[in-house]
């Protein structure tokens, strides 16, 4: 099998991952006697930091239910971890995870864990609800929110998936029919239709995830071959979590105490990006070093690192998709586990394969499980999909709503972008240099007569070297990573050192985005800042020129050894995304302008000439010496610059501008001082998961980005996947409104005479904090916020699918500043009016002017509405200050 250059199909939450194992041990053999009264139930325990190592894995017994028998193995060992189960748990189980300090619970919609008359489950499940929220442990259910057609055409290939004509496709078959019931009784009425068809999704994924259950094993047990089989099962399960671009692999621990102490998948390592890391699937002679091989973690040696058990008994066994290798044989030897079960590999093996074997028979007990004839799963499975789909009918059918909600999934993809787009700020220069207004920055020469005026780069040669525009953003690295500043370069400083020095012991342990690598002036700042990571464009802050090619190599090498000494993770972030999806669905639901204005160019390291010695320092050699890697690895950075480019160059034709201190509404033409904080809102909304229209909101003070907020659920709740009811309405209480989450995750403590801008008007309850904040000024598109959200609903012609609302149309950019001014006045100041202190009336205008673009208010005439207010009214240009990045 060829290797896979792009980024590999994986499922792509940890969470969903856990659900799926906790659904799939109510299969084990050793879940077959469940306690009377009781459902079997099966558990996931894993902690709660960034890695997710998994404490224990466990099922109810005749004699026990899962959460006791985890609870019971496992002491002191579930503070603060996160419960995943395949059922709501029962009374008895919840005060069994308060004692064992959890700190949350995820369960399955399938029926309680408890039995019996209703009015006794219902009393049951509220002392449940009860005990959780006076201890502080947040509940809830949870679905797997999957793609189940990207996981059965490409997670399923890569895990090496097989099923024989036996199989077929049994979870899908169970989702309840009782639903309406379920939902009651887990606070959910209203949801039932989506769930059902959420819950359908992801059971039919389940079902192309696990591998054939039929097969012989070499060693006959016939008391212990069902389990095997199960845990194999599971490891295939886990493999679908692994980033190796060409085969997922999955291994698991088994205690003889009855439960899993510990789990792994082969990848890279710990929060490795794509294309840091060389991808090549085999070894060749001729190009030596760019192999995967030696960057790639095994499954055994995950699963052996984060195990909870740190005494190994005799009985434990070692379950795994794939052989170990002769190197992993030696770490599992090295900890004592004498039992491994594992998956025959080929019918034909290698000489490798064989003496792997051979080692295998040797050192341990060893059992092989052979499955029986296998068919590909494509020509298998279809006739078991289409006899359940011809099941369950048009119920079931998703034709645009598969997946997580529209937006961008990673917050890292947003503050890169926000990163790239400071370089076009107005107030952006090149250092050194002019004020650049004229020509945009491309990555190449932008000003090769300015001398540099930035730091010494070399101590034997002249300080000639030449800076290019930099955007930063900031953020803490702790969810849900609040955005603590933006800025830019300036003619006077680099951008680095503008935004440590204005936040003092502010930024230390933050995460850092550069839209290019820094230079070693910059670099030393952040290191005595005490950032915790620096991620940045494929891009570098001094420009490559031939007659600078030396100085650089060794001002980047410099760069490169500080970062390394320092213990600060730097390296290169590319955000991977469809453009097809941010085009579809993203764009439209930011409520973004159609009409896009020209933005500089992104280029990269790769659009300039650049030498070897350079992209060996940048850690990028292997990228250059494959050639089919390298043609995907420009095209994810050119799918980046796409859909960079339609998020952020959208521009308004209308303006409203409302100083909140006098009342005063203000409708302005087309002020082109407000084009790049709008464009950076719109980013911002691009990250909203609520199911209406996205919101961005930025708030500057004193010319300084203070707090950033987009519309959206609160931190942490899953609860969100259901948000949109049966009924096809949506279930606002839970959003947060773009603005509140700005005033509350904002910077600074005084707001008093700062500027907020959003992309649409403030609700009366944001307006009501805006006002007790001493905000001065809010600023928006002049558009009803109403005729969006009405457009954001649901079409009931569309199968229940949102939606999602249409770009407005605007005027063309070149007749923005040809217009007259007279031409702008109002002719009848009746069309505007003073709010009162209450701000309960609105500024009225009349539809044909707001088309026409003649809603502008004069400063005489503004006076004049106004009285002895008249300093509140000045001309826009003079009173608003561009916003100073």
């Amino acid at each position: 099998m060829e290797p896979d250059y792009y980024p590999p199909a994986r499922i792509g939450k940890k969470k969903d991952m856990y659900m799926f194992l906790a659904l799939h041990m109510e299969k084990s053999p050793a879940c077959n006697n469940a306690p009377e009264k009781f459902n079997k139930t099966g558990i996931v325990v894993c902690e709660a930091d960034k890695i997710h190592r998994v404490m224990a894995m466990g099922c109810s017994t005749q004699n026990l239910h899962a959460v006791q028998q985890i609870v019971l193995n496992v002491p002191r060992s579930l503070s603060n971890c996160t419960v995943y189960l395949s059922r709501k748990p029962c009374s008895m189980c919840a005060t069994f995870l308060i004692q064992g300090s959890v700190a949350s619970v995820y369960y399955w919609p399938f029926s309680p864990e408890i039995k019996g008359e209703k009015k006794e489950v219902e009393e049951d499940l509220k002392q449940v609800d009860q005990m959780f929220l006076r201890s502080h442990i947040s509940s809830s259910v949870f679905l797997p929110d999957v793609d189940s057609d990207m996981v059965k055409s490409k997670i399923s290939r890569r895990i090496r998936r097989q099923q024989c004509p036996k199989c077929k496709l049994t979870y899908t078959d169970t989702v309840p029919e009782d639903m309406e019931d379920i939902c009651s009784l887990l606070n959910m009425k209203g949801h039932a239709n989506a769930c059902k068809v959420q819950m359908y999704h992801a059971l039919r994924s389940l079902d192309y995830l696990l591998h054939c259950s039929h097969g012989k094993f070499e060693i006959k047990d016939t008391d212990v071959e069902e389990r095997h089989t199960h845990a194999l099962q599971l490891c295939y399960l886990l493999a679908a979590r692994s980033d190796d671009p060409n085969q997922g692999v999955g291994c698991i621990l088994y205690s003889q105490n009855g439960y899993f102490f510990g789990v792994g998948y082969n990848g890279y390592p710990i929060g490795a990006k794509y294309g840091n890391l060389p991808r090549r699937g085999r070894i060749n002679k001729n190009k030596q070093g760019t192999a995967k091989k030696p960057f790639l973690v095994h499954a055994e040696v995950n699963a052996l690192l984060f195990r909870s058990k740190k005494k190994i008994e005799e009985n434990d066994v070692l379950y795994c998709s794939k052989p170990p290798c002769l190197e992993c044989q030696n770490y599992i030897e090295c900890v004592g586990i004498k039992n491994i079960v594992s998956v025959h590999e080929s019918s034909k093996p290698t000489s490798n394969q064989e003496s792997i074997l051979e080692s295998l028979k040797k050192k341990f007990t060893y059992n092989q499980w052979e499955p029986l004839h296998m068919e590909s799963e494509a020509s298998v499975s279809s006739k078991p999909q289409e006899d359940s789909e011809e099941k369950h009918g048009e119920d079931f059918k998703r034709e645009s709503d598969k997946g997580p909600p529209d937006r961008l999934q990673e917050k890292e993809d947003l503050c890169i972008f926000l990163a790239l787009h400071m370089e076009n700020s107005p107030n952006c220069k090149i250092l050194g240099g002019n004020d650049g207004d004229s020509q945009p920055n491309t990555g190449g020469n932008d000003g090769d007569n300015q001398p540099n005026t930035g730091g010494n780069d070399g101590d034997n040669q002249p300080n000639t070297a030449i800076f290019c525009k930099t955007g930063i953003v900031i953020c803490e690295a702790e969810k849900p990573k609040r955005i603590i500043t933006m800025d830019c370069s300036t003619t006077e400083l680099h951008a680095v050192p503008k935004a440590l020095l204005r936040l003092p012991n502010a930024v230390r342990g933050c995460e850092v985005y550069l839209s290019r690598m820094p230079c070693l002036s910059c670099a030393k700042f952040l290191v005595q800042a005490q950032v915790s990571k620096v991620s940045y464009w494929p891009n570098l802050e001094m420009q490559i020129t031939e007659t600078s090619m030396n100085q650089l190599e060794v001002e980047t090498k410099q760069v490169d050894g500080i970062f390394r000494e320092s213990y600060i993770t730097a390296e290169i972030y590319i955000p991977i995304l469809d453009y097809k999806t941010v085009d579809k669905k993203i764009f439209p639901k930011t409520g973004s302008p159609d009409y896009h204005m020209t933005l500089a160019p992104i280029n990269s390291i790769f659009d300039q000439k650049a030498s070897r010695k350079l992209l060996e320092i940048l850690n990028l050699q292997h990228v250059k010496k494959e050639n089919q890697f390298t043609k995907s690895y420009k095209e994810q950075i050119k799918n980046a610059q796409k859909c960079f480019q339609k998020l952020a160059s959208g521009i308004d034709n209308q303006i409203t501008e409302k100083n909140v201190e006098k009342s005063v509404h203000i409708i302005t033409h087309k002020n082109s001082e407000y084009i790049h904080p709008l464009q950076l809102c719109y980013l911002l909304a691009a990250r909203n998961d609520s199911y209406n229209t996205g919101v961005g909101t930025l708030i500057y003070h004193k010319d300084i980005i203070v707090a950033v907020g987009y519309n959206g659920y609160p931190k942490g709740t899953v609860n969100s996947l259901f948000a949109k009811k049966d009924d096809g309405s949506f279930d606002e209480r839970g959003v947060i409104c773009a603005e509140a989450n700005a005033i509350i995750l904002r910077t600074e403590e005084d707001l008093n005479g700062a500027v907020l801008i959003t992309t649409v008007e403030p609700c009366s309850d944001c307006m009501k904090l805006i006002e007790q904040m001493k905000i001065q000024k809010v600023i928006w598109p002049d558009r009803v916020r109403n005729d969006q959200a009405k457009e954001a609903t649901e079409d009931p012609a569309n199968s229940g699918v949102p939606q999602l609302m249409k770009p407005r149309g605007v005027v063309d950019l070149t007749k923005w500043f040809e217009m007259d001014e007279e031409r702008n006045k109002i002719k009848d100041t009746e069309e505007t009016s003073v709010l009162g202190e209450e701000g309960e009336k609105k500024a009225i205008v009349a539809e044909e002017e707001l088309s026409s673009g003649k809603a502008t208010v004069t400063s005489s005439e503004a006076s004049a509405l106004q009285g002895d207010d008249s300093d509140v009214t000045k001309d826009v240009s003079e009173e608003t200050k561009p916003l100073v990045s």
